[in-house]
């Protein structure tokens, strides 16, 4: 695994998993404890990576119990493939970090969605992100090309 640290701000951040709830699940053993304390805490990839197998996990149904005993008696290198492997399932990917908000002049596509919703998309977004936003689209019944409900924009800043 990875050397990195992260501080608790950044785990939030990262897997979108409350503070409050990352103490606790350090209380309850679910995640080890972290290297040093209060303000100098920090946390590594192990963190990181337990951090996203747990709703995955939850939605399968274990309790906290269940997966404290299953990822203890796991590795890294069997977490991780765990992870890989509940992620390719339909329905089971793991939330991922909030992207930044959109900068002044970004260049984006916009979509006029129903119901007066407006989606605005960045260009330069990761292809696996890319590919949840068609995915989303798509089961809206929305398509890309043609009936004008896109075009490139400059993004408004977000106040």
């Amino acid at each position: 695994m990875q050397t990195s640290t992260y501080e608790i701000q950044e785990l939030v951040e990262l897997t979108g998993v409350p503070r409050r709830n990352i103490y606790f699940y350090v209380q309850q053993g679910l995640l080890p404890p972290p290297a040093g304390a209060g303000l100098a805490a920090r946390y590594n990839a192990e963190h990181l990576l337990r951090l996203r197998l747990l709703p995955l996990l939850r939605r399968k149904g274990l309790k906290l119990d269940q997966i404290r005993l299953e990822l203890d008696s796991m590795d890294a290198a069997e977490m991780q493939a765990l992870l890989e492997r509940e992620q390719e399932e339909p329905g089971n990917r793991a939330p991922e970090a909030v992207p930044p908000p959109l900068a002044a002049g970004l260049a984006c596509t916009r979509y006029d969605l129903p119901g007066g919703i407006l989606l605005l998309v960045p260009a330069g977004l990761p292809a696996r992100h890319r590919a949840l936003v068609e995915e989303l689209l798509a089961v809206g019944g929305i398509r890309e090309q043609g009936r004008g409900i896109h075009h490139r924009a400059q993004c408004a800043q977000r106040r």
